[in-house]
């Protein structure tokens, strides 16, 4: 049965990423270069750079553990989100300075990158992970000795403590990174846009702030719930920041009736 709801959760990821690209294609016309270059920049930055600095710094074992996580959990909390903020928000400011040099930056380049951003993030994040959970559950359920003793009996112990809740709270977690990636994005574009690098340091900042909370978690200083909601605490903030700060361009959109050149 739980097979089932991760299946299912796997879906709504997909349609959060799917809807609002075929929506914002046809009636905005965003680019799907700039979409390719934020996934691309996600890749990059997270799976690519980050990853070899982890490994470096953290040395995770062969069983996934990580002493630093163990023996001294608040320099691990603080490395972990410095690292994903500096890494992920440099992509974006050197894509958006690239593009600048080549074309003035538009509103919609914003959407499509954040949306790439967020849907490559949301693959390797979300639907992989997922993915991972539905294979052993399989194997878990089949109950095979052989294929078992392959698997570590941490991830075996904590896929036979998955419920439903548990997954859609990841699915829905995955859900508000999206639309996280696509307003940090705007602060970059900003920044990059007006010449302005105050905003790429308060996108430095808002970007730690928001990946706190799950890194708390990872330490055990906060339950999954705890996570959630705060994170939907400060999406609402960071959409009343966002809106804010662009509230010259939405209002010049707004004006001028969403013209490509927008």
């Amino acid at each position: 049965m739980i097979s089932i709801h991760i299946l299912i959760a796997m879906l709504l990821i997909l349609g959060t990423v799917l809807v609002p690209l075929v929506y914002f294609k046809k009636t905005k016309h965003i680019s799907l270069l700039v979409f390719l270059l934020g996934g691309v920049g996600f890749y990059l930055s997270s799976q690519v750079l980050e990853n070899i600095l982890h490994r470096i710094v953290l040395q995770p074992q062969a069983d996934g553990t990580i002493a630093l996580q163990t023996e001294n959990p608040w320099l691990y909390v603080i490395y972990a989100v410095a690292a994903a903020a500096i890494f992920e928000e440099t992509a974006r400011w050197v894509i958006f300075y690239w593009l600048q040099k080549k074309r003035p930056l538009t509103f919609r380049d914003g959407v499509a990158y954040g949306l790439g951003h967020g849907a490559i993030e949301a693959l390797f994040v979300g639907i992989v992970s997922l993915l991972n959970f539905w294979v052993i559950a399989q194997v878990v359920t089949q109950g095979n000795a052989q294929t078992l003793a392959q698997i570590p009996q941490a991830v075996i112990d904590n896929v036979r403590s998955m419920n439903a809740g548990s997954i859609y709270l990841l699915a829905f977690e995955r859900i508000l990174a999206i639309l996280i990636q696509i307003l940090l994005t705007f602060w970059v574009w900003k920044a990059v846009k007006e010449k302005a690098p105050v905003y790429f340091l308060a996108a430095l900042g808002l970007h730690a702030l928001i990946d706190l909370a799950p890194a708390l978690a990872q330490v055990g200083f906060l339950p999954p719930l705890a996570v959630e909601a705060l994170l939907l605490v400060e999406v609402v903030a960071l959409v009343f920041l966002t809106k804010k700060i662009l509230k010259v361009y939405l209002k010049e959109r707004s004006n001028h009736g969403d013209q490509s050149n927008a």
